[in-house]
């Protein structure tokens, strides 16, 4: 017995989660590293450097996990769109995650480099304690990086929206969560 091909329309329950808890995830981590120098020294700065450092690597460990399941498993939907849209999308998206990847190392190298008071708890040991402008230039980069993937973060919201409100063409509708809970079985 034959069945059509029953064509989604929203992405999986696992890929949409791990969508929104990364997105949630940039955004928080952006902000606590926009408010670290703002906090006083001592352990509230000791705190706030060490939460965003953990929840960093919890993101790195996520987006990992993420490119693995996107690649091995996963809901992959039909494009909506032809030409030089799409090829666009796909090489957005690949930026996105290359950018996403390199913040994660560069914040790896810059916690190395310096050496980091983890919640008064334990020392990561600096590499080069000494070298105070090779660390201004690591954090510096790392600064760079992120501000690059909340604008890229931003453009990319706006064009879901764009697709939302102008092509109406239910591309916002595919990630939205808690969307119906019976349109993708997978994952």
């Amino acid at each position: 017995m034959n069945h059509p091909e029953v064509v989604l329309n929203t992405y999986d329950k696992r890929t949409i989660a791990l969508h929104w808890i990364g997105a949630f995830l940039v955004m928080a981590l952006w902000i606590a590293g926009q408010c670290i120098d703002l906090v006083p020294r001592g352990f509230p700065k000791i705190t706030l450097r060490s939460l965003h450092i953990t929840f960093g690597v919890i993101f790195g460990l996520l987006l990992i996990y993420r490119i693995i399941w996107r690649r091995r498993g996963g809901v992959h939907l039909p494009v909506l769109n032809n030409g030089w849209l799409v090829r666009l999308a796909k090489y957005f998206h690949v930026f996105l995650y290359a950018l996403m990847l390199v913040i994660f190392l560069s914040g790896v190298i810059a916690v190395w480099y310096r050496g980091v008071n983890m919640f008064d708890l334990f020392k990561i040991p600096a590499f080069d304690s000494e070298n105070k402008e090779m660390r201004r230039l690591l954090v510096e980069i790392h600064e760079w990086i992120a501000n690059a993937i909340m604008v890229s973060a931003l453009l990319h919201t706006a064009v879901a929206f764009w697709h939302h409100f102008k092509l109406k063409d239910g591309l916002l509708e595919r990630m939205r969560p808690l969307k119906n809970a019976n349109s993708a079985t997978k994952g």
